[in-house]
């Protein structure tokens, strides 16, 4: 039993470790910058010999199958939107270590329960 508390103690300080590191909720968004150049169909023009005009930058979200939204962003906010990405990806990789780590309290929790009698193998299903 003594050895499942140990255990228990370091998975509870991995969790607030975790969750202590993480940006400001308010600073994320969820989506993909896409860099776009464009043509505009003039025959002596500079796009036509070259990669376009541009770029322009878009922040871009699936909101469902087929539907999408996208944002121009200007220069000034090309560093905003990348930052605001980048929390919102470590935020779901935080996410899915903390639910790791809570999953392994849930199986250390179960099997005290068993040890103290409360709970039996039959009712684990």
């Amino acid at each position: 039993m003594r050895k499942q508390s140990g255990q228990t103690e370091r998975l509870l300080a991995r969790r607030e470790a975790l969750a202590s590191g993480l940006p400001l909720f308010e600073e994320m968004v969820r989506g993909s910058l896409v860099t776009r150049y464009r043509r505009c169909g003039k025959a002596n023009c500079h796009c036509a010999t070259t990669e376009g005009h541009g770029p322009a930058h878009y922040l871009v979200v699936t909101l469902q199958p087929g539907k999408t939204e996208q944002i121009l962003l200007s220069k000034e906010m090309l560093p905003v939107a990348r930052r605001f990405l980048n929390n919102y990806n470590r935020w779901w990789a935080a996410l899915e270590k903390v639910s790791a780590v809570n999953r392994r309290l849930l199986r250390l929790r179960v099997a005290e329960l068993v040890d103290q009698g409360k709970l039996t193998r039959g009712e684990l299903g």
